[in-house]
């Protein structure tokens, strides 16, 4: 059977798209990765209607770390906000791959026996990047499966632009369990399986190192932690009794 070219591969032969770097604060995040790596993220514009706030690190030719935090000038409650609020140290919390047909890539998850879900499409606007529609792949939140992304415009002109790369020595995803499962659906839709290790204690893992100018190669590593809808809504119910 032919493997589906549904999975961009980047000019520089890597299938990341982005990774990212969840905090409880992004003051607090932007300065955790300032005094790991030396470098400066790029903080961008937080915007009113998005319940997140975010800074990026150029990790390839177009490929980037995402540092996510809650945005301050959202009003209202938001799961994301919950959950992000939950991070006592910044986390590798998810990874994406992209796609240039997006329904395609679809089909093919579902042909490989998985689902997409929290399907969400972006518009571009000043200060928001470019316009994408996203989705994680179900059933519920795991993060050894990537996120997938089809961006509508440019990453590189539009996200990307003047940043000076940061290169990735190393992205593992450290499997503790269905390390066999896994490995047969990144194949059947089109992932590159190198990613995937098989974990020492049984318990899954990301782990990101990068190249950096003044302090050589640092290492990113976090659990990572299946969430499912009612593990989300007992988060939310927290937030909102501690707030009231």
């Amino acid at each position: 059977m032919t493997t589906p070219k549904l999975v961009a591969t980047k000019s520089d032969g890597t299938q990341i798209d982005h990774i990212g770097l969840a905090c409880r604060d992004l003051e607090e995040g932007v300065r955790y990765f300032r005094e790991k790596t030396g470098l400066e993220p790029r903080v961008n514009e937080a915007i009113a209607s998005l319940p997140f706030q975010n800074a990026t690190v150029r990790i390839g030719d177009a490929s980037f770390l995402e540092i996510l935090g809650p945005n301050p000038t959202y009003r209202g409650f938001h799961p994301l906000i919950s959950l992000l609020k939950r991070f006592s140290e910044p986390t590798l919390w998810f990874w994406y791959v992209s796609t240039n047909d997006f329904d395609g890539l679809e089909k093919s998850i579902q042909n490989a026996g998985r689902y997409i879900e929290r399907k969400a499409e972006q518009a571009a606007a000043a200060g928001t990047g470019p316009a994408y529609v996203g989705a994680s792949i179900g059933p519920g939140f795991w993060p050894v499966y990537p996120n997938v992304i089809q961006w509508k415009e440019d990453l590189k002109e539009h996200l990307l632009k003047d940043m000076t790369i940061v290169p990735v020595k190393d992205f593992s995803v450290i499997v503790g369990h269905e390390l066999k499962a896994a490995k047969e659906f990144f194949q059947c839709v089109g992932i590159d399986g190198a990613c995937l290790k098989a974990s020492d204690d049984k318990t899954s893992y990301l782990s990101l190192t990068i190249e950096t100018p003044k302090k050589g190669p640092v290492t990113f590593k976090s659990k990572v932690e299946l969430l499912g809808n009612m593990t989300v809504l007992k988060v939310l119910l927290k937030d909102l009794i501690s707030c009231s």
